[in-house]
């Protein structure tokens, strides 16, 4: 729990509009107690860094089980992914611990980051990320998974260790380039989901089956392609593989980005109409018939000023792919955003932003939804991002005019995710700077009873924080946020650096810090 001697300062004064507060009082809770002696403890004792990259799922079979993952940077080890596990609905995280990293034959650890977790039907936890090398090329791919609840977890394994120690070889890795030397091929921004494989899909050749799961595994990610040399750009298209063993055995990784009219721009090699410079893909399945679903941010537009959403979709468990439906512009482009160090932000922010949010689905009706921001109502001199909604009844042909969930907000509202529960609440989180001034950020949510045409919102976070104490030099607070839902309960999962240590004169902590917050908050019901 957050401290309560922290919580009894000078309060947050809110603008009219959004006269919002907490669910309860003193329930965020700080989910990654593992690179710190005390909860609380801010930079300055010699026992934080920061934590980043949030996601959060609950357990289909028990929704007390709430597991947590982010990255978590540790002294002398690198980026890891962290792992926090929950046996109350979100209210303790008693089990901290890092995801172990690939095993190489040779044994090298790299660096991991860029996670998501989710669970099968059967209650199977996975997590997956990226695995990279900072001194070579090596690129990763894998998935882990958990039988006890996030207590314990698998290793993936690359190969066998010259100690003949067999550890299940192979088991969990995605995808890889070319080794250490390639620098031709990145693999980056992971996500996967679960889901029942189609009816009249055949299994997986090869697959163990000792360990056939309900679910096929979907993971998707970016190939990133800098031609044979590796210092060009040729594309960044949407990739996919999948298992139906758990994770120990994958499909060969198969392109799914596709092609349309809409892709005409080529900012790598040309071959127009690949939709192929592409980023920030998320998977949904559809539970009661198998379809898959894959949505990601495209920027074969041209357009300085917008990119653009597109969905995918395969009836027979990722095998074969339908062109890309297009959702709509995404008001992201290199001129709509200041940058710092090349990268675009907010005013008065140095960490680098994104418009992407993510692709949820209602598991009673399929109704797709997409939420993302973008800057369509600011400027580069003044900015005024806004969290949009968007929603298609046709299995992603067509699409909704997005709804403004925060239009009535001046401020920046950005990372949203959204989650709908079993009985159809529309739910999306996202970090807001609407409360404390716009050097300041929280986390509110949304909520919508009628099919996402209107959102009532709160504040969730009960302290606001600085994202210029994130980080070094506040120039990353992650790439996303992350939600998970149940009947009548939202789990919003964010990071937050309401305990790092102010730069001061004298006293500037060359890393900074962050934690990962989550909150269990209330939220209607439908019949």
């Amino acid at each position: 729990m957050a401290d309560p001697r922290l919580l009894n300062g000078p309060g947050v004064t809110a603008s009219p509009f959004s006269a919002l507060s907490a669910a309860a009082p003193s329930d965020d809770v700080q989910a990654n107690g593992d690179n710190k002696r005390y909860a609380t403890d801010q930079y300055g004792s010699g026992s934080g860094l920061p934590a980043n990259e949030t996601v959060v799922a609950i357990n289909p079979t028990d929704p007390n089980n709430v597991i947590a993952a982010a990255n978590d940077y540790e002294p002398a080890v690198d980026a890891t992914v962290g792992l926090y596990t929950s046996f109350d609905g979100g209210r303790t995280f008693p089990h901290s611990q890092h995801a172990r990293q690939i095993m190489t034959p040779t044994r090298t650890i790299y660096g991991s980051g860029d996670p998501a977790v989710f669970f099968d039907r059967a209650g199977v936890a996975y997590a997956v990320f990226v695995s990279f090398g900072r001194s070579n090329y090596d690129s990763y791919i894998a998935v882990i998974r958990s039988e006890d609840e996030g207590v314990t977890w698998s290793v993936p394994v690359d190969g066998l260790p010259p100690d003949g120690d067999q550890m299940g070889a192979y088991d969990g890795i995605v995808v890889h380039n070319g080794g250490p030397t390639d620098a031709s091929v990145m693999h980056d921004k992971s996500f996967a989901v679960a889901g029942p494989r189609p009816p009249g899909a055949p299994l997986l050749p090869g697959s163990d089956e000792q360990h056939i799961s309900p679910d096929r595994l979907y993971v998707t990610w970016t190939r990133f392609d800098h031609g044979p040399e590796g210092f060009g750009s040729v594309d960044s298209a949407i990739y996919l593989a999948y298992s139906d063993d758990q994770g120990r055995h994958f499909s060969q990784p198969a392109e799914i980005s596709g092609s349309g009219s809409f892709c005409p721009y080529q900012a790598g090699d040309q071959d127009a109409p690949a939709c192929d410079e592409d980023q920030f893909s998320v998977p949904v399945v559809d539970h009661r018939t198998g379809a898959v679903y894959v949505a990601f941010e495209n920027f074969n537009t041209g357009n300085p000023d917008k990119n653009q959403y597109l969905v995918v979709r395969s009836l027979d468990g990722g095998v074969t792919w339908a062109p890309p439906n297009r959702v709509g512009d995404l008001h992201d482009g290199v001129n709509k955003y200041p940058a710092f160090n090349g990268r675009q932000t907010l005013d008065y922010m140095f960490a680098r932003v994104n418009a992407n949010g993510n692709l949820a689905i209602d598991p009673n009706t399929g109704r797709l939804y997409l939420t993302f921001a973008d800057n369509r109502n600011g400027n580069a001199g003044n900015t005024n991002t806004d969290v949009f909604v968007t929603w298609s009844g046709t299995g992603g042909r067509t699409w909704n005019t997005p709804v403004n969930v925060t239009r009535e907000s001046p401020d920046d509202q950005f990372f949203p995710w959204l989650s709908v529960t079993p009985d159809s609440v529309v739910a999306v989180s996202y970090l807001d700077r609407r409360y404390a001034g716009p050097k300041l950020i929280d986390t509110s949510l949304s909520v919508s009873v009628n099919d996402g045409r209107t959102f009532t919102t709160r504040r969730v976070s009960e302290r606001s924080w600085n994202p210029d104490l994130a980080f070094r030099q506040g120039v990353f607070i992650g790439d996303y946020t992350g939600l998970a839902t149940a009947r009548g309960v939202a789990i919003p999962c964010w990071t937050d650096a309401r305990f790092a240590e102010p730069n001061t004169p004298g006293n500037n902590p060359p890393y900074q810090q962050s934690d990962i917050m989550v909150d269990a908050e209330p939220i209607p019901t439908r019949s």
